[in-house]
């Protein structure tokens, strides 16, 4: 495949809170990024994005991606919200060398669009639209073509439920990992060593268990373990994090770069640069950029009725169906010492929360408390934050990201405006 373009689709939205100032190919799952799965299986194809514009701006520079014009021959067009299987890729690329065009569907939804040529009609639709929309009628004529494994993230929690399926499918990605010897640490119990990946200049400390018996661990550069720490597999950890005292990270984890992990885990997406290095318990959920969990915090991720879980997103309601779901939190948020999350809770970006008991189960972004009645944290104080935080970690606030956050403050305060 020549040109592969990754759009954002018309239900970016629904990916709240991450949306707020993240394209939705930069959606975490298993060891990678959507956009980073796409590359991976592509190793040959040039990567476009097409996506909301300032969106966009702020992901090319944060990555150092240029945002070069869509190609217009030879183009195969992926929504960022999708999982294509290596079953799956093989199936289209074949299809490319054989079709001039098709279009792309998984469980009745379209997904994807392949064209040797593109036309004037299509170009000119895909130059004014922001968002893609493969409901649009010039694309109904195409012969249809039904992806059986692939998935789809169409909520932010859909991605911690495809986690720990999506490491042991990215174990055989990594190139330039060791698997894992037994006889380079002392005193570490390691189950399953052959399904164990190890980077460089990794400590792993002794009475450390690695197990993976039932599934994945990749240790990427310059994690430290320490000591008396339990790690069972599916489970990713990024470069230059280290895992805390006596952890207890159970399957299905996903840890990104320059984190601090203590306590219990479990079924939780951590993006780069957040920090839960305290006892209390994680589970079920999904963490956004530089985050910080005050000691002894907690979140429940079940019912005491075992009933389905609901998700509230800032216009709609939603029922999961599911029985298990824990936080899904936006980045910059910080919590006090022994914050306590109810089960399903959404939490918007640069909250400060210290509430007594429970916190609601939605936290408006730049909430100075977590109350549904607290005050709004001032965008000025939130922004320099914000900086002092990243400022540690050799890491500058872009203008873009700056805007970004900017829109969702007023957001807010049209909300509460209205009430």
């Amino acid at each position: 495949m020549k040109n592969i373009v990754i759009y954002e689709n018309e239900r970016v939205d629904d990916l709240y809170p991450f949306s707020i100032n993240h394209c939705s190919w930069e959606i975490h799952c298993g060891a990678f990024r959507l956009f980073e799965k796409v590359q991976a299986y592509n190793p040959n194809s040039n990567l476009f994005f097409k996506g909301r514009n300032l969106w966009s701006d702020s992901f090319s520079k944060r990555y150092n991606i240029e945002m070069n014009p869509l190609p217009n021959n030879d183009i195969l067009l992926i929504s960022g919200n999708v999982i294509i299987s290596k079953n799956d890729w093989e199936i289209i690329h074949n299809l490319s060398k054989s079709k001039d065009s098709f279009i792309i569907f998984n469980n009745s939804v379209p997904i994807g669009l392949f064209l040797k040529n593109l036309s004037s009609e299509f170009a000119e639709y895909f130059v004014n639209n922001e968002l893609i929309n493969l409901y649009n009628d010039i694309f109904q004529n195409f012969e249809k073509i039904e992806l059986s494994e692939t998935n789809q993230i169409n909520y932010i929690w859909d991605a911690v439920f495809l986690n720990g399926n999506q490491i042991n499918e990215d174990f055989n990605l990594f190139v330039g990992l060791n698997s894992y010897f037994t006889s380079d640490y002392r005193c570490v119990s390691a189950l399953e060593p052959e399904n164990i990946l190890i980077g460089k200049n990794v400590k792993i400390s002794p009475s450390v268990v690695l197990d993976a018996s039932d599934g994945k661990i990749i240790i990427c550069d310059n994690v430290k373990i320490m000591p008396q720490s339990t790690i069972i597999g599916p489970c990713y950890i990024g470069e230059n994090s280290i895992i805390k005292i006596g952890a207890k990270i159970y399957p299905d984890n996903s840890i990104g770069k320059w984190c601090k992990v203590g306590g219990e885990l479990e079924n939780t997406i951590i993006h780069s640069y957040s920090n839960k290095q305290h006892e209390g318990f994680l589970g079920h959920s999904y963490i956004g950029e530089w985050v910080n969990f005050g000691a002894d915090t907690n979140n429940s991720d079940l019912k005491n009725t075992y009933s389905s879980i609901s998700m509230r997103l800032p216009n709609k309601d939603i029922d999961t169906g599911r029985i298990f779901l824990g936080l899904v939190c936006g980045d910059h948020t910080k919590t006090g010492i022994n914050s306590m999350f109810t089960t399903g809770t959404v939490a918007g970006v640069c909250g400060i929360l210290v509430k007594e008991w429970f916190l609601p189960n939605y936290i408006n972004s730049f909430s100075w408390g977590g109350k549904q009645n607290s005050p709004i944290y001032k965008f000025e104080k939130a922004i320099e934050t914000a900086r002092l935080v990243m400022q540690r970690r050799n890491k500058t606030l872009l203008d873009e990201e700056i805007k970004l956050l900017k829109i969702e403050y007023e957001r807010i305060n049209q909300e509460i405006n209205k009430k």
